[in-house]
């Protein structure tokens, strides 16, 4: 009898196993089956466009060809283009650009800088551009300009200089440079004439030596959450067919970024006043003289709004990252023009407001849009750099 029970619980046992064997091979063949109709796991194809995209040197400062936004010249409108970057050996490279604005005005311009020298310490770059700027506006000159006696002029600057600059410490750097610059403007239906609008319906040649001395320590100049800027640029501008058009420009920069949060917010702020010279019996051209009003400076008024010798801007945002890749911002200017330094006034600054993205990757600012509204209405902003 016990020989009888023992038997039966081993069949048992064999039937229970076998059963859920065949159950697991059932299992695995249906398994199988499925997985024959199912492609290799891996990104969509949308996501492989934003890689690339991500990956390109618009994004990752990397070599190649990328696609440019930005401004032509301030005063023409948005401008698009393509350029090609190529980086080299001991912190050189060669990049060269182009574009056209949505007024048909076009830029070429290249830059080439030479391999570092002595430890990183001293470096040599070139640059060359050709641009022929249309229908550039002009106010007239001081804050109480008005709009309605706007002038559009062409402007065709060509220049060629170069730079040497010297680090002496981590974070400073000196250097001095020379620039030949030679152009002309036009004008169809003339508004101002003689001291009101110097130097227009001109052709002028310049010969422009500069120094510059400046504090840096934000990881990179085109794109950071934190650090900041401290700079010093001195000119001299001398009209070499003795035209009365030389002068000298001095120009101080103030940048601060503090981060919060690991850097997910920065408050940001930035200070920059240019005051230019002229030489006894000179003026200072309308194209070369300071102005407010564009995609860096007082972002809520036309291009080039308010012209004059003399310029201050102060400038704050509040910046927030919703993602690796973009930026938001909030953000208030205030900026006022002179002729004299004296004429500087707080209560004639004009202001502006409003809020923008930015896209970005790690070191470079690809693209930025903003929404700014001022005394005179809304702006939108579409610039490939950031404001400071």
């Amino acid at each position: 009898m016990k020989t009888l029970v023992v038997m039966i619980v081993l069949l048992s046992t064999a039937s229970s196993a076998a059963a859920q064997t065949t159950r697991a091979d059932t299992i695995a063949e249906q398994q199988a089956e499925k997985a024959k109709g199912l492609a290799k796991e891996g990104p969509s194809k949308g996501e492989l466009v934003v890689r690339r995209i991500l990956l390109s040197p618009l994004l990752n400062g990397g070599d190649g060809v990328y696609p440019w936004f930005g401004s032509v010249y301030s005063g023409t409108g948005t401008g698009i283009g393509v350029g090609f970057l190529k980086r080299l050996p001991s912190a050189a490279s060669f990049n060269v650009q182009t574009g056209v604005s949505l007024n048909n005005s076009m830029v070429l311009r290249s830059s080439f800088a030479a391999p570092e020298l002595w430890r990183g310490m001293i470096q040599v770059d070139a640059s060359a551009q050709w641009l022929d700027a249309r229908g550039v506006s002009f106010y007239g000159f001081g804050q109480d300009s008005s709009r309605a006696i706007r002038e559009r002029f062409d402007f065709t600057p060509k220049d060629i200089g170069g730079n040497v600059t010297i680090k002496p410490l981590r974070h400073v750097s000196l250097s001095g440079g020379y620039t030949f610059m030679n152009f002309d403007s036009t004008r169809d239906t003339p508004r101002f004439r003689g001291s009101d609008a110097p130097g227009m319906d001109e052709e002028l040649n310049y010969h422009i030596s500069r120094a510059t001395i400046a504090y840096d320590w934000r990881p990179a100049a085109a794109y950071s959450t934190r650090g900041g800027l401290y700079r010093a640029s001195f000119e001299h501008n001398f009209e070499a067919q003795g035209l009365p058009f030389s002068f000298n420009l001095q120009e101080y920069e103030i940048v601060q970024q503090l981060p919060l949060v690991k850097e997910q917010f920065v408050l940001a702020a930035r200070g920059l006043m240019t005051l230019t010279t002229p030489l006894g019996g000179h003026d200072v051209p309308v194209m070369l003289s300071p102005y407010l009003g564009s995609t860096l400076t007082l972002r809520g008024y036309a291009n080039r709004r308010f012209t004059d010798r003399n310029r201050v801007l102060l400038t704050g945002e509040y910046r927030w990252r919703p993602s690796r890749y973009v930026d938001m911002a909030v953000f208030l200017d205030a900026g006022q023009v002179a002729r004299d330094r004296d004429d500087f006034d707080l209560s004639q600054f004009d202001t502006a407001w409003g809020i923008g993205a930015r896209f970005h990757g790690p070191t470079f600012n690809a693209l930025r849009v903003e929404i700014a509204r001022g005394r005179e209405g809304f702006r939108l902003v579409v610039a490939g750099s950031q404001p400071f």
